[in-house]
């Protein structure tokens, strides 16, 4: 990454910067648009913050500790929503996603940027989301969804993850996006972990590998820094980083030879950034901190033995694998230490002038020495430049930011929906359902669906889908984690006996649970004929007494849906192939 150019434009910012503003520029805090509120005018025009990570209505709430009757705002670290500093209006809970076009989220994000650059040194904001297809919580409206790793693996061909990239990267970069979490290089060898599965490209090494590389030759030919995660490989764990600790407790010669392949492998292609796991690997190193916090994992693995010259951020530092063992301003402060560059925190609360003093006040005392912040403020300026923000500190033509109806992102994402989706088995050959059969449709709310809820992807997309194509179809409507109220309504269709054969989705999200799988079994217990329609391959959602289940890789998708509806009344075959090699 590192040129002439771009270590110039570097050295000269970062010799403008006194501590406090080199520390602004290492954080990446939350921003829940389109609102742009006081607390985040100040971050960015007083304090010099860095990075947002930005989402077009997914607000972060708090989730690990209690907040104590009288607690002090400042010392509010978790647990529910706060409202921002300088901003007299208090949030009553979780409310739907503020729509927005395009354009007017563009116009937003151009707003923050002119707010960058009118500051001293004018040093330019990037902006980063989290985008693996599937449900993304980021970018919601105005954008095509596409397919979770595994499903574009499923496709057999590369090209389909360069496509995907592609479009996903046009989109983002058309709005102000300049860098994505993605892609994951995990290696998900547990079929059993709750938190990868199908957001790996796969079990192998070498699937990962391939699958990886094209997409991020994507997403560099579009101008996006991909960053590789979650470093050094969380695809064998059997815990969720979210709510606990994992650790990978492999021999180092597995570890290594499964889990750091990919890594190794396109950092030497150039990989310009690298997310570090929140999770214990006891081969690389006898500490009981996190990866993210470890010098021994950090600057002497990955720098050191691997050779790494690129961004080092952390995951999101509110979960809870990482806040069970230090309080927040302490664990941004050993990710520092450890040698990563970027903080990232989604957090809206004060606690982020908490943690931007702790991080001034480690400098100045020599806990966190100021060449190594000067080393890594230098490297976030530098992927800056090739992010393209020294022109104009990254604005764009917001009448532009729409590619919804390009004609090439829209061909890309039916063929990629065609070409991903996957009969995962029909033992009972309930495929194809005849054209006069009476289907009984049960059909989760999708998070995704239920968050964008729009004409593109909202709740029903499967009803609309069988019944556009001329199915009879009765159908219940069930939450994405079923109420005791859904469970009941569902009995008494089935009790119905109005029905030939019963459809039924069983989505399994990563951030709640695969919560469908009992009702499934009793719709099997009638005798009818059953067809689970999931959105991954393992047991989560196709447990092994399930005869007849299709994949599809992204239920929030109207692309993905029409497909599964074609090949389920016999109006498409399905090409796509499992990816695992272990099985799910």
């Amino acid at each position: 990454m590192d040129t002439p150019a771009s270590r110039r434009w570097a050295d000269d910012l970062l010799g403008r910067l006194d501590i406090a503003q080199k520390v602004g520029q290492l954080m990446v805090f939350g921003f829940c648009g389109p609102v742009i509120t006081p607390d985040v005018v100040e971050l960015i025009s007083t304090y010099h913050l860095g990075g947002l990570r930005i989402s077009q209505g997914f607000r972060i709430i708090n989730l690990f500790n209690d907040v104590k009757p009288g607690q002090d705002p400042e010392e509010w670290t978790l647990r529910s929503l706060h409202p921002p500093r300088g901003c007299n209006r208090d949030f009553s809970g979780v409310r739907s996603p503020t729509r927005c076009t395009p354009s007017e989220y563009a116009t937003v994000l151009n707003r923050l940027r002119q707010l960058a650059l009118d500051r001293p040194g004018a040093v330019p904001l990037h902006f980063t989301i989290d985008q693996e297809g599937s449900g993304s919580d980021d970018l919601l409206f105005g954008t095509r969804l596409l397919p979770h790793p595994m499903g574009l693996a499923a496709t057999g061909d590369p090209e389909m993850a360069y496509r995907a990239a592609r479009t996903i990267g046009t989109t983002a970069r058309a709005l102000g996006v300049n860098m994505l979490h993605s892609p994951v290089l995990d290696v998900n060898t547990n079929p059993l972990n709750p938190e990868v599965g199908t957001r790996a490209y796969g079990d192998d090494p070498d699937t990962v590998t391939r699958f990886a590389r094209a997409s991020l030759r994507g997403f560099a030919e579009t101008g996006i820094i991909a960053t590789g995660k979650h470093f050094p490989g969380r695809g064998e764990s059997q815990a969720d980083a979210h709510w606990g600790l994992p650790v990978v407790d492999l021999p180092r010669d597995e570890l290594e030879r499964v889990h750091v392949s990919p890594y190794r492998a396109l950092i030497a292609d150039g990989l310009p950034a690298v997310m570090m796991a929140h999770c214990r690997y006891p081969a690389l190193s006898d500490s009981p901190d996190p990866a993210s916090c470890d010098p021994r994992i950090v600057r002497e693995y990955l720098r050191g033995e691997l050779g790494f010259e690129g961004v080092i951020t952390t995951d999101n530092m509110m979960m809870g694998g990482l806040l069970q063992r230090y309080e927040l301003t302490e664990a941004v402060l050993r990710t520092l230490q450890a040698g990563c560059d970027l903080v990232l925190l989604r957090d809206e609360s004060p606690i982020r002038w908490r943690i931007l003093g702790r991080i001034v006040a480690a400098v100045e005392s020599g806990e966190y020495p100021e060449d190594q912040l000067d080393a890594a403020v230098a490297r976030v300026l530098t992927m800056r430049h090739h992010m393209g923000l020294a022109a104009n500190g990254g604005l764009v033509d917001a009448s532009t930011a729409s590619r919804f109806d390009d004609p090439a992102v829209v061909q890309a994402t039916e063929q990629i929906a065609a070409a991903s989706t996957l009969l995962v088995r029909d033992r009972a050959q309930a495929l194809p359902v005849a054209a006069d059969a009476r289907v009984l449709l049960i059909e989760q709310v999708f998070p995704t669906q239920a968050r964008a809820n729009d004409s593109y992807t909202r709740p029903g997309l499967l009803w609309e889908e069988l019944c556009a194509l001329g199915a009879t179809v009765g159908a219940v409507e069930i939450d994405n984690v079923p109420t005791t109220q859904d469970g009941e309504r569902v009995r008494r269709r089935l009790a119905e006996d109005s029905y030939d054969v019963i459809v039924t989705t069983n989505y399994y999200y990563h951030k709640a649970a695969s919560a469908n799988t009992p009702l499934v079994r009793e719709m099997l217990a009638t005798g009818k004929p059953v067809v689970v329609v999931t959105n991954t391959p393992y047991a989560f959602g196709v447990p092994e007494e399930v005869p007849t289940a299709i994949t599809c890789f992204n239920p929030g998708g109207r692309e993905h849906l029409r497909v599964v509806a074609e090949a389920i009344l016999g109006r498409r075959e399905l090409t796509a192939r499992s990816p695992l090699t272990g099985g799910a």
